[in-house]
């Protein structure tokens, strides 16, 4: 039996990836040094 043996599983699933990537790019921008300064240099 594959994820994809009910629409729940698969939904489920979907959302896991869609967290997954969110959670990649808030620590992308997060570890991104050079945003921060040019926020802080514009007066943000």
């Amino acid at each position: 039996m594959g994820l994809t043996h009910c629409p729940l599983c698969v939904g489920l699933a979907v959302l896991s990836v869609a967290r997954a990537v969110a959670h990649g790019l808030l620590l992308w921008q997060w570890r991104r040094p050079d945003r921060q300064a040019r926020l802080r240099l514009q007066g943000a």
